[in-house]
């Protein structure tokens, strides 16, 4: 995957979990991440920022490399685009998902970030092609198990078959016999 085909996704997103500070109309704010592209980020917070409202961000790529020029702080700028209130009992702790529409990145964050997310994403793809191969080797074991069993039923049925012939052959040499 290039970075142009994770541009033109426009809604393909990394489920990952980043920490991330807020700097916006001079409050700052801590929050997690639940997916992010290169065009933007969902996270949550416990604080409310309004849709429209201008943030500098900082997101804290972990170490995947021992490249160090590929991980550290990613900072740039965007915009709130989505802000709603995850809460569902007023009394409990303020909790938003806010949705983030990145405008810019200071110099090499945004190749940074294009680098992490394409380690994650080879990373999952893995994972599903791993998860895929025991499957059909499951599929394939699970066929062997009925056609086993299938087969014993038949022997089964095959021999109560040749029993009730059996019997019924002596039944008849009997009557036979009797005549």
């Amino acid at each position: 995957m290039t970075k142009d085909d994770l541009e033109r996704r426009r809604r393909k997103r990394v489920k990952v979990q980043l920490p991330v500070r807020l700097d916006y109309n001079d409050n700052e704010a801590l929050a997690l991440t639940k997916n992010v592209s290169l065009l933007g980020t969902c996270l949550e917070m416990d604080k409310e920022i309004l849709p429209g409202t201008r943030v500098a961000l900082s997101l804290d790529i972990p170490k995947y490399s021992d490249d160090d020029k590929l991980i550290g702080e990613v900072k740039g700028e965007g915009a709130v685009v989505r802000c709603s209130s995850l809460a569902e009992e007023p009394a409990k702790t303020p909790s938003y998902e806010l949705g983030i529409f990145f405008s810019n990145f200071l110099p090499q964050g945004e190749e940074k970030l294009f680098n992490y997310l394409q380690y994650i994403s080879k990373k999952e793809e893995e994972e599903v092609r791993q998860w895929v191969q025991q499957y059909k080797a499951h599929i394939k074991k699970r066929k062997l198990e009925i056609a086993k069993k299938k087969r014993a039923l038949a022997r089964k049925k095959a021999a109560k078959l040749a029993k009730r012939a059996k019997k019924a052959l002596k039944e008849k040499t009997k009557a036979k016999s009797k005549a």
